[in-house]
């Protein structure tokens, strides 16, 4: 399982990117049915690249080379297309908004309108989303997964803004962050 496939890959960057997560909530991130998840996360388990522990999954270091040799070999061409990197440019200034405006709803105790203010970000980084979706179509689950989340906080339901043990917007937000990073080959800190 060294060399992965396109379904393998996506299960276990699903493990990579919420780094320990249950079957559930991996098929829930990658939008594939938890069976389909569970073979994947067995045959990575039994190949070393992964461990479990009390249900949840996190890659090993082999485990986490295999989906970075993935992400090199499959989005090669990604690392020198001008539209990808001019929109990832794009996106960092929305992103330098979205850390802004998380911290400002903290500090204010959840602050109604910068909690709007917020999830207008959101919006705006989904529709801009629909730009890279032909390129890498599995971008669609994010649209989704913020789409269910900024619904539950219009509901009233303020733990899915930014609570880290649930799906919520700031930690989908995070994961796509990375993932973008990985697809065009930076570092997360530059």
């Amino acid at each position: 399982m060294k060399d992965l496939n396109e379904q393998d890959f996506v299960v276990l960057n699903g493990v990579h990117l919420k780094k320990m997560a249950t079957a559930e909530e991996i098929a829930d991130a990658v939008g594939l049915d938890v069976s389909t998840v569970e073979l994947v996360l067995d045959a990575a388990a039994g190949t070393g690249l992964l461990m479990v522990a009390e249900g949840r999954h996190l890659l090993l270091p082999e485990g986490t080379s295999a989906v970075h040799d993935y992400y090199r070999t499959a989005y090669e061409a990604m690392r020198s297309n001008q539209v990808v990197l001019a929109w990832y440019e794009r996106f960092e200034t929305v992103n330098e908004q979205f850390i802004k405006q998380v911290s400002e709803w903290q500090s204010a105790d959840g602050d109604e309108r910068i909690q709007s203010r917020l999830i207008r970000t959101v919006e705006r980084l989904t529709k801009n989303l629909q730009e890279l979706i032909p390129l890498i179509p599995r971008y669609e689950n994010y649209v989704s997964r913020f789409g269910n989340s900024v619904a539950r906080v219009d509901h009233g339901e303020k733990d899915f803004v930014c609570k880290p043990t649930i799906d919520s917007v700031h930690n989908i937000w995070f994961e796509f962050h990375e993932d973008i990073l990985s697809v065009i080959g930076r570092p997360r800190d530059t």
